[in-house]
């Protein structure tokens, strides 16, 4: 049903409901001066009409907005790179209960998936885009479903690390921490193959800078150049907050972030923050 015959049908209902409830009203006020028991009897008798019909128009309206509902039904498909990211919920997204699925991408053969009735929106618990949260997780998602015989519709959303909520979320968290000038954050995000490095990393960076103007933010990686322990020395800032451009704590945390060995190393102090999907909701 398009919007335009929605509208259409809608107004006819509303208008319907309208004259058969001023069409009883008036029968009603009618039959309170009427003397003819003949002529009162048929005025009753209109009035269960327009009632009926009144009735009719409402469950008519309902009707309309039940098949509009239908035709907006989603599936949202949360998937994870690991099983530690399942938990949490795409921000600033509302997922009506009922119609959300987890898994992540080292289960996709046995997970849950939702039916096939309904378009499915997939949100990739990714911090960064590539070939884990594109070819990999399509390739993924097409032989599972190939593999119920379902042709359901998947409309694929943006990875966590491009949502504008992730670098406010985690500005809130910072703010507190940002005792003076002297005070730098450096971000420290995965490297990549691609010949192109994912926006992401630069683009939650862009919008810290917006939310926390006075404060020197920079960026580096591991695996990529900028190392962010080549960064760390470059930084005016004397105590340094790092924070992990990453969906979970695990072996990347543990080994490849800057310490406070590398800070005093360039006469500097250093406090590591949490991965920076850490200060969004969780399911």
């Amino acid at each position: 049903m398009s919007p335009r015959l929605f509208r259409i049908l809608l107004g006819l209902a509303a208008l319907l409901f309208t004259a058969a409830l001023w069409g009883s009203v008036d029968c009603g006020m009618r039959l309170a001066g009427e003397s003819d028991a003949a002529h009162a009897t048929h005025l009753r008798r209109l009035i269960y009409f327009h009632f009926a019909l009144a009735q009719l128009s409402a469950l008519g309206a309902a009707a309309l907005f039940w098949l509009r509902h239908r035709a907006w039904k989603r599936y949202y498909l949360v998937v994870s790179y690991n099983e530690k990211g399942t938990t949490f919920n795409p921000p600033g997204i509302r997922m009506p209960r009922g119609r959300v699925f987890r898994c992540h991408l080292g289960n996709l053969a046995q997970a849950e998936l939702p039916p096939a009735d309904a378009p499915v929106l997939v949100y990739p618990m990714f911090m960064q885009s590539g070939s884990s949260s594109g070819r990999k997780l399509t390739a993924a998602l097409e032989a599972a479903y190939a593999a119920r015989g379902d042709k359901t519709p998947l409309f694929y959303q943006p990875v966590l690390g491009a949502s504008p909520w992730l670098a406010r979320a985690a500005a809130e968290a910072i703010r507190p921490q940002l005792l003076d000038e002297g005070t730098g954050v450096l971000v420290v995000a995965h490297g990549s193959r691609l010949p192109e490095p994912p926006p992401e990393p630069a683009l939650f960076c862009r919008r810290l800078r917006e939310l926390l103007p006075d404060t020197e933010i920079r960026l580096g990686y591991f695996h990529q150049e900028p190392e962010a322990r080549a960064v760390l020395p470059q930084m005016k800032a004397a105590h340094i907050l790092v924070l992990p451009f990453l969906l979970t704590e695990g072996i990347h945390t543990s080994r490849d972030l800057p310490t406070a060995e590398d800070a005093a190393a360039c006469e500097k102090t250093l406090t590591r923050l949490p991965v920076a999907a850490s200060f969004l909701s969780r399911s």
